[in-house]
């Protein structure tokens, strides 16, 4: 085994990478002890996997239901979440099976070399939250988003008649989230929320 001039925490790494999917990047590596040799050691012993550049898996981890979208977190350099499309198959709000993961993350970001679907666009702190583990886009962006990226008209009023019904967004917030939204298709998207939502609340009466 090569040697190290740090200290290396390799089970504090492996805990660490448990509680998401089993899943690390080098900067984690480096964080607990562990150097590009000792990391290059691990990948030929079977303990770890190189699942895409810079990104590691403990290869006996357990797979998680939502291994594909905790991968896709840790690829944005956890600077990342979740968002259109499969913020919504992740909350379960939509028959939407997207064919990528769809991950929003603020710009500067560079890394291109994934099947992930990457939109660059601000996230604010108040439009993100923790949902059985993974970051993700709240419900009323993540159904802003699809509008605007053309999702099914028809899938963006399930998705809000479920949020409102199962108590994960409110009227306002997605009205909120429809007039902000910063894209050229912006009257479109706000006339589509305030349609859904005035049927998803007639609904609920």
């Amino acid at each position: 085994m090569p040697n190290s001039s740090k200290r290396a925490d390799l089970r504090g790494l492996e805990a660490f990478a448990l509680a998401q999917g089993g899943y690390f990047d080098r900067r984690d590596a480096h964080s607990y002890g562990i150097t590009d040799s000792l990391l290059r050691y691990h990948v030929r012993s079977g303990r770890f996997e190189r699942i895409l550049p810079g990104i590691y898996r403990l290869h006996a981890a357990p797979i998680s239901p939502y291994d594909e979208y905790l991968l896709a977190w840790v690829w944005t350099n956890y600077r990342g979440a979740i968002s259109h499309e499969s913020a919504l198959a992740l909350y379960d709000l939509a028959d939407i099976l997207p064919t990528r993961v769809h991950v929003t993350v603020p710009r500067p970001f560079h890394r291109t070399s994934a099947p992930f679907q990457v939109h660059l666009a601000p996230l604010p702190e108040e439009e993100v939250q923790d949902y059985n583990g993974v970051r993700v886009t709240t419900p009323a962006r993540a159904i802003v988003d699809a509008a605007a990226t053309g999702t099914d008209p028809t899938q963006i009023h399930k998705a809000v008649r479920e949020a409102l019904e199962r108590g994960l967004t409110n009227p306002d917030a997605l009205l909120a989230a429809g007039a902000r939204h910063p894209n050229q298709f912006r009257r479109d998207v706000r006339r589509l929320i305030e349609e859904a939502v005035s049927s998803g609340t007639a609904r609920a009466r």
